[in-house]
C-alpha cells in the first residue's frame, strides 16, 4: 500500500472498507437520532481545502465520540482508534467542548474492561485515562494503535499485510463505538461522584463508603450496583428495586455484631431427614454468590476476544455450510451454480471444490482461506485479489473465490444467523455484593482466611469446611463488594489495618439537594452545629472543614454531621421529621459527648 498524500490513504481506507462505511454510517444515524445518513460509501470524511491536514475522523465526531486516522510525518506513524475531543468545534456552541464530551468519556470509564476485552491490542496512544475522568479543554485523547510507515523519497508505504490489520482493526472497534455510545444515550444525568466511585471500586475490587448517618450511603451503593449491572441509572427508585431484585448480579445484606463466618461464607447447617438430624456443609452468602460470578468469570474469560469469538463462529459456520452443501449435492439432481459456467462439484476437508464442464481439473477454495475473506469483511472481487493474506492462488481465481464467499454469506444470511449473539454469550459481567453496616460484625472473624483472597483474585484459599472433600474457595476479579459504613456509631467494631488495606475508603458527606421537597434552610441551620464554614463548603465540597463550636473536639464533622435525608420530606412532613427523628439524634449526641452542653439551646430553638 503506497501514499504520497495523506488524502489518498484515506481514500483508500474509505475504499477497502467497502460496505462497512454504510453501515457505520446507519448505525451513527441510530445512535445520534440523526434525520439523515451521512455520505454513502465514506467513513472517514476528508476536505481537499484543509491543505497540510495530517488527521480524519467520522463525519460529525468533532462533537462524539470519533473514529480517527492520523499520519505523523515527523516520526512516520500512523495512529487511529476510538478518539475523544475536547477542543473546540465550530459551529457547536450548545455546550461547551467538555460537556459534548464528557458523556461519552464517563461511557468509556463504564465499560472500559469490556472494550478492552473485545480490542485487547488497543491503549491510549495519545493522551491517558485521567484526562477521560478530569477532562479539561482543549484536550484530545485517542484509544487505539500506532504503527510505523516506511518513506522513500516523496512516497510513504505500508505492508499490505499490515494495512490489512488496520482495516480489520477499524471493523473490530465498531462494536466498543457502539457500547460507548449507547453508554453516553443512557449515562447524560449520572454524576461524576458514581463514575468516580465505580472507577476506584473496578480498580480496588472491594470499597466502603463511610460517613455519618442520613447521607445516602446505601442508595449510593445500589446507584453504583445499577450502573455496572444495567449501565445507567433508574430515576425512579421502585423501578431500580425491581432491576436489582431480579438480576441474580446482586447482593445486599446487613451486617450485625453477631454475624459470623458460618453465617456469612461457608458453614454446617442440621438439617432433618427421615426423623434424623443430617449435618451438612453449606455454602452461605459469599460463597453462593463468588460461585455464581466465578462461573461467568471462567466462560469470560476463556473466550472474550470478540475477534477470537468470530473466528471460532465462522470456523463452525463453514463446518455446516459444507454439510449443507453436501447435503444439496446429494439430494439434487440439478448442478449448483455458481457463475453461468461454474458449479461446486465436491466437498473436502479442506476445501469446497468447483468445476465446469469445460474443464479436465477442478479448482477450490481452502476452507482457510474463506474463514480469511469473511473476517476481512470482502464485499467486491478485486479485494480477494488484493488481500495479501490469501494464497498466490486466489488472484489468478478471484471470480470463483468471490462468488463462493457469497454463497456462504447468502446462507449466514438465509438461515438468520449473527456472530455477536455468540460473543455476547461469554461476556463478562459485573456482580455486586453491598454490604449494608459491614462494620457492625467483627470483620477478622467473620471474613477468616478471604482476608486472603480479596487481595488475590482469582487465587485459591483453603476453607475451614470442605464440599465435597473440596475446601478450596476462590472469590473472582467480577466480584465486587461495597461496603456501607456509618462513622457515628461508637458501638461498632473497629476495623484493623489488615482489613482496611483491602478496602478503598470514600466519604460521603451531607450535601444540599436541588429538590423542591429538600428543607434547606434548616439544613443549613442543623449544619452550623457541626461546620463553621457552611457556605464556604456548598460553593466548593474539596475544602477542609472547620468545626463548629458546638462540636467535640476529639470529633471530625465528617464522622457525625447530620446528613441531608433526614431533611428530604417527601414521604413526610418536616415537623413530624424535626420533632421525631432530627431533635432526638442531637440529643443524643449531646449526651454521648459529640455535641457539647451549649448547643442544648441552639437545638431546642428549632422551631418552624
Amino acid at each position: 500500500m503506497k501514499f504520497k498524500e495523506f488524502e489518498e490513504l484515506v481514500d483508500a481506507t474509505n475504499i477497502r472498507l467497502g460496505s462497512f462505511c454504510n453501515e457505520f454510517g446507519s448505525k451513527r444515524k441510530e445512535l445520534a437520532k440523526l434525520g439523515k445518513s451521512p455520505k454513502r460509501g465514506i467513513l472517514f470524511t476528508f476536505n481537499k481545502k484543509n491543505v497540510g491536514r495530517d488527521w480524519a475522523i467520522n463525519e460529525g465526531g468533532g462533537t462524539e465520540i470519533q473514529y480517527h486516522i492520523a499520519l505523523d510525518t515527523n516520526t512516520l506513524e500512523l495512529r487511529y482508534g476510538l478518539g475523544f475531543n475536547s477542543q473546540y468545534v465550530q459551529f457547536a456552541n450548545d455546550m461547551s467542548p467538555v460537556e459534548y464530551m464528557r458523556p461519552f468519556m464517563n461511557a468509556f470509564i463504564l465499560n472500559e474492561s469490556k472494550i478492552r476485552t473485545l480490542i485487547p491490542t488497543y491503549d491510549f496512544v495519545i493522551g491517558n485515562r485521567n484526562m477521560l475522568l478530569n477532562p479539561s479543554h482543549d484536550d484530545y485523547v485517542l484509544f487505539g494503535k500506532k504503527i510505523k510507515i516506511l518513506k522513500n523519497n516523496l512516497e510513504y508505504s505500508i505492508d499490505d499485510i499490515v494495512f490489512d490489520e488496520i482495516i480489520q482493526d477499524l471493523k473490530l472497534q465498531f462494536l466498543p463505538y457502539q457500547i460507548i455510545f449507547s453508554g453516553k444515550n443512557n449515562s447524560n444525568k449520572i454524576s461524576m461522584q458514581n463514575i468516580n466511585l465505580i472507577d476506584i471500586l473496578t480498580k480496588k475490587k472491594q470499597l466502603i463508603l463511610q460517613g455519618p448517618p442520613g447521607t445516602g450511603k446505601t442508595f449510593t451503593a445500589k446507584d453504583m450496583a445499577e450502573l455496572l449491572i444495567y449501565n445507567e441509572i433508574s430515576s425512579d427508585k421502585k423501578v431500580q428495586k425491581k432491576r436489582l431484585e431480579e438480576t441474580d448480579q446482586f447482593k445486599l445484606i446487613q451486617f450485625h455484631p453477631a454475624y459470623s463466618y458460618e453465617d456469612f461464607v461457608r458453614g454446617i447447617t442440621a438439617k432433618s431427614t427421615d426423623n434424623k438430624i443430617e449435618y451438612i456443609t453449606e455454602n452461605k452468602v459469599l460463597a453462593k454468590f463468588a460461585k455464581l460470578a466465578a462461573e461467568n468469570w471462567k466462560l469470560s474469560s476463556s473466550d472474550t476476544v470478540k475477534f477470537v469469538a468470530i473466528e471460532n463462529w465462522v470456523q463452525s459456520t463453514i463446518d455446516d455450510f459444507k454439510e449443507y452443501l453436501l447435503n444439496y449435492l446429494d439430494e439434487n439432481d440439478e448442478k449448483l451454480m455458481i457463475t453461468p459456467k461454474v458449479y461446486i462439484s465436491r466437498i473436502t476437508d479442506n476445501s469446497i471444490r468447483y468445476n465446469s464442464d469445460a474443464w479436465e481439473v477442478d479448482g477450490g477454495v481452502p476452507v482457510s482461506d474463506l474463514l480469511k475473506m469473511y473476517l476481512a469483511g470482502i464485499t467486491q472481487r478485486r479485494e480477494v485479489k488484493e488481500l495479501a493474506t490469501l494464497t498466490k492462488t486466489a488472484k489468478s481465481l478471484a471470480t470463483y473465490w468471490f462468488k463462493i464467499l457469497e454463497l456462504f454469506k447468502k446462507y449466514i444470511d438465509d438461515n438468520k444467523l449473527k456472530y455477536d449473539e455468540v460473543v455476547s454469550l461469554s461476556e463478562e459481567k459485573k456482580y455486586i455484593l453491598i454490604i449494608d453496616e459491614i462494620n457492625r460484625a467483627n470483620l477478622p472473624a467473620v471474613l477468616g482466611e478471604l482476608i486472603y483472597v480479596l487481595e488475590y483474585r482469582g487465587e485459591k484459599v483453603e476453607s475451614m469446611y470442605d464440599i465435597d472433600e473440596d475446601n478450596s474457595l476462590v472469590i473472582p476479579p467480577n466480584l465486587l463488594i461495597i461496603g456501607t459504613m456509618n462513622t457515628s456509631d461508637r458501638s461498632v467494631g473497629h476495623i484493623d489495618y489488615a482489613i482496611r488495606r483491602r478496602f478503598a475508603f470514600v466519604d460521603i458527606l451531607p450535601k444540599i439537594l436541588d429538590d423542591e421537597n429538600f428543607e434547606a434552610d434548616y439544613f443549613k441551620k442543623v449544619s452550623e452545629l457541626f461546620i463553621a464554614n457552611f457556605d464556604e463548603y456548598v460553593e466548593n465540597q474539596e475544602i477542609i472543614l472547620v468545626k463548629s463550636q458546638y462540636l467535640s473536639e476529639e470529633f471530625r464533622p465528617e464522622d457525625v454531621w447530620l446528613g441531608h435525608s433526614y431533611f428530604i420530606t417527601k414521604d413526610i412532613d418536616f415537623v413530624t421529621r424535626l420533632k421525631y427523628e432530627i431533635k432526638p439524634i442531637l440529643k443524643e449526641y449531646i449526651k454521648d459527648g459529640i455535641l457539647k452542653q451549649s448547643a442544648e439551646t441552639f437545638i431546642n430553638n428549632l422551631l418552624l
